[in-house]
């Protein structure tokens, strides 16, 4: 399911609104072509696929969200005006980061420590993802990265011209993190001595730099 889901709604996190997701979906089901062969044989694989995940992954739609979707269309429409490839999920994520970090509830609480505590490719261990908190708190101040040729935030990927650590500090302190701080109770001694390692390596690399003597 999760490889037909990400299928498709894939083309629409790239942006570009209706028309660039038309054409990708064109494009992964193999209907570039405008013979009638290409044509039929991607829409019944369009078809079967849509069939798979309906028949095992029953859902309903609440009204509201039919409300809610018509406010987005409208809003991403106008932004297309601007830029053709305007991506409202991108631009919405710096959003869904600051209410992961501040708001305390359990269903936040839980998707926070998905976030920060899942198993990765490079590491498997239960324990906090520091990349993924630096990460975190960077795409909470509005600095998201993401992957080569990918749709999607890299939610492993620090920006290099993101938060400090000075900054990252403060606003993990502020009343901005609640949620994330109640998380990270008993991770704080590591997350301080992280952040104590990484302030002296750089003061040490700026003393050296200070202190030697030019070369003759």
């Amino acid at each position: 399911i999760i490889p037909l889901m990400d299928k498709a709604l894939s083309p629409y996190v790239k942006g570009g609104g209706a028309k660039k997701y038309e054409e990708e979906l064109k494009k992964m089901y193999g209907m570039e072509e405008e013979s009638m062969s290409s044509q039929v044989g991607g829409f019944q694989a369009m078809t079967q696929d849509a069939l798979t995940v309906l028949n095992d992954v029953p859902f309903s739609i609440p009204p509201y969200f039919a409300i809610l979707g018509r406010a987005i269309v409208t809003l991403e429409g106008i932004a297309l005006i601007g830029d053709e490839n305007y991506g409202i999920v991108m631009e919405s994520y710096p959003f869904i980061a600051r209410k992961l970090l501040a708001e305390n509830r359990p269903e936040v609480q839980q998707a926070l420590q998905e976030v920060l505590f899942s198993v990765t490719d490079g590491d498997s261990s239960n324990g906090l993802k520091l990349n993924r908190l630096f990460a975190l708190l960077n795409n909470a101040s509005g600095s998201v990265g993401t992957k080569e040729g990918a749709s999607f935030v890299d939610l492993d990927a620090v920006p290099e011209d993101g938060l400090s650590l000075g900054d990252g500090l403060k606003l993990l302190l502020s009343d901005n993190a609640e949620s994330l701080r109640k998380l990270l109770e008993d991770e704080v001694e590591n997350i301080a001595d992280v952040f104590f390692r990484q302030i002296t390596r750089k003061g040490m690399t700026e003393a050296i730099v200070t202190f030697t003597p030019p070369r003759p």
